[in-house]
């Protein structure tokens, strides 16, 4: 240090004081002094050496004689004791300089001369002017020794703050990419001497000391065995959270030793660093922290991948898996999602044992798991948790339905299909869809369980036989088959006049756009509709119509064409022909809407129309029919069926994506969504007991599939229904042949055709049910308003709430059940004090229960608190941000913490 450094860190003091005090102890500067007397002198400074004046003579001088002059009081003495020192008073308001290489560090960094000491002790560390630079830039103002230290820490990993999780999470993410680069980080620490700083933070923010015993050198504290005590103290955590008993727990006995203590007895401080020692409290108090570092850690998505890889490595080496055979009820992981092996273990008892748990347990416990960790890092863990919801809705309607499908006439069957059973088939869709996808992944974590051949086996075997037993005996008693009529319910070849010029006559509605997708089955065009009703903006009706018989694509679509009259006509083939005009293919069917206004087009052409283009080509007609094949196209080939449930996925996305084109680019104000006809599917391969017993095409056929035979003086038989399509579609004989159809009874096919799991043509309830969903736009905002689903409503149940340890649950009640007027609300949930400090962790909850139970709607959440110091006579609040709107309620909270440290 040279002297004019020395001069301007003087020339800096005289700023604040005229009278600055210089004790030169180790009398490094004692003989430049006179050098830098002559050269101050020059800025109007005195240099007086106490060493050799009279000191009251000085004070006589500085504070009588010379009253507006600086001085410097240049000593190489130690200061007398107070009642010694003729100059005590000046030095308590005067200025201290000091020279050596410690305090102008501290000069620098605006920190009080006291810390001279600590950063002497850390000299290696500020001989390298770069990484003294990342000090400077890291030190908050007004830092004490616990934030020079955490700089000094931050600084030599080149941390970008001076954090101490921050600093963690650095450490971890270098120790999961590199552990030589870690050691060398830890060496780095070790050189400078920070190390016992960085273990004192661990222990203060944390509670971690490695098994009490830092003088042992096999057992020193590591990253490593802090980052398996993090995670073991989380599992620990989690395992009592889900009011398992940790403290008898054989396995929790077993992993104790890598648990963060929770206590210290007498003996183990005695081996610590006294100034460890001095800080050691019970560890308990901080549990809170560990669980909020260790749920922040694995929920940033940029070190996820090194918690991912830590934890299993962690899991494997402890072999977590081995110590949890005391643990065989799901609940008993319900809160934890540590390791990934548990989320593997949670799902294994829960689909071995699905129907045995109750609904409201069921829908708790995936509504959280489908939000967890785990699920978020593999889309697998969502098609498991969405496959085992499809199935305990398929188990609850097995129960409500055990004593059979019992109904008094078909129209009751119907209704009741229309309304109820339907969710059948769509939970079975639901479950395949997702363990499909899970198959195919090559992670099927169902497989094991039964739960796939169990569902299989109750659709097939028990749903598909006893509704086809049932609906068929009614059949026979009211005669359906040869008056095609249920009371109530619109026949598909009457929908053009009911509906599309029901909305036309009606209404001041212009124009009407009709998608007409094929093999669109009720359940299906059902969920299109639950979820165009959740926007705000549409507003949908769903129901049903009477399909043709035989329920297949030609028929269909002709039926739903505009027509008088409706003729078929037998030659090599079945023709349908409407007022005389063929109904096959696209021209055809475009042909003859042009006689009433209308238009034809494909779904892709009106998906790929720029706005402009698309109001071009529509702005003529009152009707336009939009053509979607998606099912039918994917599902009716050999080659491609067993994709028929993603085909359906694919479906509803794409007939919402029509819908929205429609209203929001084409002017359209209102769709109707309708099938020519619906399927049944199902997983397994075709046996023979799927087969009628007839062996060959009887004579008379014209045209045969799997599911239907047409043709003329057709047999009957008890195996099939016989009947004429005049009676089941309203054809026109007059004008064209008295057409007959043969359909296999139940779900069965004929043998002369061969097999196949995707089937339609016949007359089971998902097949001729066919939908009809009403969308129109919503152009009022009163009426958007009443139409739009509110979000539930949350309140926590006890008021003022009261928080007695560190680590508490607070009771809230979900006001409201999900449904058609309701929908769920998701929370960010915290604690903040009055100034609007946030001093626990963030909670993410979602409120979502079906139940109209209110007992049912409670739930508990888990609030950690971080810091101490509360005050009990002080009202902190509790925060509740809506994730979506960001809307803010808050209500009072007092922390009493008589019981910080137990709260299981």
């Amino acid at each position: 240090m040279n002297l004019e450094q020395i001069k301007q860190g003087i020339l800096a003091k005289f700023e604040k004081c005229r009278v600055v005090f210089w004790q030169d102890e180790d009398m490094d500067f004692q003989e430049q002094i006179a050098k830098l007397s002559d050269s101050l002198l020059d800025d109007g400074i005195e240099v007086i050496e106490l060493d050799s004046s009279s000191h009251f003579e000085v004070k006589y001088k500085v504070e009588l004689v010379d009253t507006t002059k600086s001085f410097l009081l240049y000593s190489n003495k130690k200061i007398n004791q107070p009642s010694r020192d003729w100059l005590f008073d000046m030095r308590l308001y005067a200025e201290q300089f000091y020279a050596d290489s410690s305090s102008m560090r501290l000069n620098e960094l605006g920190m009080r001369m006291e810390y001279r000491q600590l950063v002497s002790s850390y000299k290696k560390f500020f001989e390298n002017k770069q990484r003294y630079g990342r000090l400077q830039k890291l030190l908050p103002v007004n830092a004490d020794k616990d934030g020079l230290e955490l700089a000094m820490i931050a600084a030599v990993v080149k941390a970008d703050t001076a954090n101490f999780s921050t600093i963690i999470n650095l450490l971890i993410k270098t120790y999961f990419e590199s552990e030589v680069t870690a050691n060398e980080l830890k060496a780095e620490l070790e050189k400078y001497k920070l190390d016992l700083s960085f273990w004192r933070f661990a222990l203060k923010e944390f509670g971690y000391i490695c098994c009490g015993l830092w003088n042992d050198e096999e057992r020193k504290p590591s990253l490593k065995d802090f980052i398996v005590k993090l995670l073991v103290t989380d599992f620990s955590h989690g395992l009592a959270s889900s009011n398992v008993d940790v403290t008898n727990s054989q396995a929790m006995q077993n992993l104790s030793a890598h648990l963060l203590p929770t206590s210290i007895t007498f003996e183990q401080q005695t081996l610590l660093p006294k100034e460890i020692e001095a800080l050691l409290t019970s560890a308990k108090s901080k549990r809170s922290a560990v669980i909020n570092f260790v749920k922040s850690w694995r929920e940033n998505r940029t070190l996820s991948d090194s918690y991912n890889n830590l934890s299993a490595l962690v899991a494997n080496e402890l072999e977590i898996k081995e110590k949890l055979s005391e643990f065989t009820l799901p609940e008993n992981f319900i809160a934890v999602e540590t390791f990934e092996l548990i989320e593997q273990q949670f799902i294994m008892m829960l689909a071995k044992d699905l129907p045995a748990f109750s609904p409201v347990d069921i829908a708790s416990w995936i509504s959280s798991r489908l939000r967890s960790h785990w699920s978020y890092e593999d889309k697998n863990y969502q098609a498991i948790y969405k496959a085992l919801r499809a199935a305990k809705q398929f188990y609850q309607l097995k129960e409500k339905y055990d004593e059979g499908f019992n109904f008094n006439s078909a129209r009751d069957m119907y209704k009741a299909y229309e309304t109820d059973i339907y969710k059948f088939d769509s939970s079975y869709r639901v479950f395949s869809e997702n363990s499909i996808a899970l198959s195919k992944s090559g992670k099927d974590i169902l497989k094991g369980t039964g739960l796939v051949d169990d569902i299989e086996s109750l659709y097939v075997d028990w749903y598909l036989h006893d509704l086809a037993i049932a609906w068929g005996s009614l059949v026979d008693k009211d005669n359906l088959t040869s008056q095609w009529k249920i009371q109530g319910i619109n026949n598909q070849q009457n929908f053009f006049n009911k509906e599309v010029k029901g909305i036309l006559n009606n209404t001041q509605v212009k124009r009407v756009f009709v998608i007409i997708s094929d093999a669109l089955r009720y359940e299906v065009a059902h969920e299109i509709h639950q979820q165009i009703n959740d926007e705000k903006r549409f507003k949908s009706e769903v129901s049903s119509q009477l399909g043709v018989v035989p329920s297949y694509t030609q028929l269909g679509m002709g039926s739903l064409l505009p027509h008088k009259s409706l003729t078929a006509h037998l030659k090599n083939k079945v023709e349908y022909k409407a007022d005389g005009l063929s109904v096959h293919g696209m021209k055809n069917r475009h042909k003859i809407l042009t006689n009433h206004r209308g238009i034809a087009f494909k779904a892709d052409e009106v998906l790929n129309w720029t706005n402009k283009e698309g109001r071009e080509k529509v702005k003529e007609a009152e009707v336009v029919y939009i053509y979607h094949d998606e099912i039918d196209a994917i599902g009716d080939k050999a080659t491609t069926e067993n994709q028929t449930f993603e085909a359906v996925r694919n479906a509803v996305d794409e007939i919402k994506q029509l819908v929205a084109r429609i209203i929001n680019r084409l002017n359209g104000s209102r769709v109707l969504v309708t099938a020519d006809h619906g399927f049944i599917f199902k997983m397994t391969d075709v046996t023979d007991s799927d087969k009628t017993a007839l062996k060959a095409e009887p004579t008379g056929t014209v045209e045969s599939k799997k599911r239907y035979v047409i043709g003329s003086n057709l047999p009957s038989d008890n195996y099939y229904w016989t009947g004429k399509i005049a009676d089941t579609a309203g054809l026109d004989l007059d004008n064209g042949d008295d057409a007959e159809f043969m359909v296999p009874r139940g779900s069965n096919r004929f043998n002369f055709n061969g097999g196949a799991k995707f089937i339609h043509g016949g007359i089971m309830p998902q097949e001729i049910c066919v939908p009809i969903l009403q969308v129109r736009e919503l152009h009022d905002d009163k009426a958007k308003a009443k139409h739009a689903k509110q979000k539930v409503g949350v309140v926590p149940l006890n008021s003022p709430i009261k928080i007695v340890s560190n680590i508490d649950r607070i009771q809230f009640l979900q006001t409201d059940a999900i449904g058609e007027k309701f929908k769920p609300r998701e929370l960010d949930i915290w604690i903040e004090t009055p100034e609007g400090k946030t001093i626990s962790g963030v909670e993410k909850v979602m409120f979502d229960s079906e139940s109209n139970n209110m007992d049912d709607r409670k739930s508990n959440v888990q609030i950690k608190l971080e810091g101490s110091g509360f005050n009990r006579s002080k009202n902190y609040k509790l925060v509740m941000k809506d994730t979506e709107s960001l809307n803010i309620t808050s209500h009072t909270v007092i922390i009493d913490l008589a019981f910080e440290d137990d709260f299981f």
